[in-house]
């Protein structure tokens, strides 16, 4: 969902690994779903997109 959000609003990765101080390998593996944003992250994700981030891979949350 995040590749889906940052595609939308015409933001590129590097712009927000820089936004979050981490790797642009960090970014790239979340929006791939290798990984996923611990917390901490995931909040400043929802304050700097002004969405909220759905991790579940599932889709039931």
């Amino acid at each position: 969902m995040l590749k889906e959000v940052l595609k939308v609003k015409g933001l590129k990765q590097n712009w927000l690994a820089a936004k979050l101080g981490v790797s642009i390998v960090t970014v790239s593996n979340w929006c791939s779903g290798k990984t996923q944003p611990n917390n901490a992250h995931m909040e400043k994700l929802t304050a700097i997109l002004g969405v909220e981030i759905n991790t579940e891979k599932n889709g039931n949350g």
